[in-house]
């Protein structure tokens, strides 16, 4: 049996999963609104930081990080939208399932991508963190308590996974960018407002909470892992599924 070379494989197969994630990260920076929302993010990040030492004192430095890791979160679900809706705004769908046949693949690497990006605004945020912490103290006069709580960055984390996943999966979903992101935006405010109409609107809304992953900090209990995996549920799995069925089947074009 004739053993294909690495070049013919690449011409059937096209690149494998880790190419694949390598490139689906890049796209994530390359265009004007990838720039865009990283120098928002990282903008953002000093004034959430920065502001939250003018208001509390001493202030924990888990809570600088995940209030400098505010704004990258909602970014990075912002371009979870992006990658995965450009390939039809910029009619690059069928140059990528040309060069990768399996769809299944592009699909897996999109979500590797995002879940990446989610786990580096943990990481730039505690960085920001670190500059944000002695400038401002220097300033204001107020203190911050070198003390982290891993759990609690943990749970951060997976909230922001949870945010780029879903905008991920409603991208699939809906097939357009501003549908996802108004729907990512709106959807606090939303809840909010229907939480106000009563105690048992309040308990509805809670296990429809896409932030339900932040329970993870504390204590959890049983009640608490089935609000997680409804929310998860509802935002992830169910429109990938659905968002995703109708990708491999659609025609390119």
């Amino acid at each position: 049996m004739t053993t294909l070379t690495l070049d013919a494989r690449l011409a059937t197969d096209g690149p494998g999963p880790i190419r694949t994630w390598l490139v689906e990260l890049r796209k994530l920076v390359d265009t004007r609104s990838g720039i865009t929302l990283v120098i928002t993010g990282a903008v953002l990040a000093g004034v959430f930081g920065g502001g939250a030492l003018l208001f509390r004192d001493p202030l924990p430095f888990t809570d600088l990080v995940t209030l400098a890791g505010v704004p990258g979160g909602v970014m990075a679900a912002v371009a979870a939208v992006l990658l995965v809706t450009a390939e039809r705004t910029h009619r690059t769908a069928l140059s990528t399932y040309a060069l990768i046949p399996d769809r299944g693949r592009v699909i897996a690497a999109k979500a590797g991508a995002a879940i990446t990006l989610a786990i580096m605004v943990t990481l730039l945020a505690l960085a920001a963190a670190l500059v944000i912490a002695p400038v401002g103290t220097a300033l204001t006069g107020h203190e911050v308590t070198w003390t982290v709580d891993w759990r609690g960055l943990g749970a951060f984390t997976g909230v922001n996974m949870t945010l780029a996943l879903t905008g991920w999966a409603l991208a699939y979903l809906t097939g357009n960018a501003p549908t996802p992101i108004v729907v990512l935006l709106v959807w606090p405010m939303v809840s909010s407002l229907v939480s106000q109409a009563g105690p048992n609107a309040a308990e509805v809304m809670s296990w429809l909470d896409p932030g339900a992953v932040n329970l993870l900090a504390v204590d959890t209990t049983l009640a608490d892992l089935g609000r997680i995996g409804t929310a998860l549920a509802a935002w992830v799995v169910v429109p990938a599924v659905i968002g995703i069925v109708r990708e491999l089947r659609s025609e390119v074009r």
